[in-house]
């Protein structure tokens, strides 16, 4: 129960919060796409002989391992992008609420 209790937000800190979350998010963007071209330019020197394959192949192995890294590394971009929005989103709203 809140009872008189009212919720404070600063709604110019908020928006530079989403701002600084954008900002990882690109930052983090730019990782990920350095790391996708670097893998991309090595192609793939693994995986032409047994030894290889036992390296590369199956649900342990790297090529999987590579898969989720990357996969990891585009769902925390996307998500940071999804933070910003809901932050910048929920400012807004606040500000029109205190309007009325």
């Amino acid at each position: 129960m809140v009872g008189n209790n009212r919720v404070r937000v600063d709604t110019s800190r908020l928006r530079q919060a989403a701002g600084g979350m954008d900002e990882l998010g690109d930052k983090a963007k730019d990782i990920v796409t350095t790391l996708k071209n670097a893998i991309q330019a090595q192609g793939n020197p693994w995986g032409h002989d047994d030894y290889g394959d036992k390296f590369v192949k199956g649900d342990k192995g790297y090529a999987k391992s590579e898969e989720n890294l990357l996969a990891g590394g585009d769902n925390m971009v996307d998500s940071a992008g999804r933070f910003s929005k809901g932050m910048s989103d929920a400012a807004a709203k606040m500000d029109d609420m205190d309007a009325r």
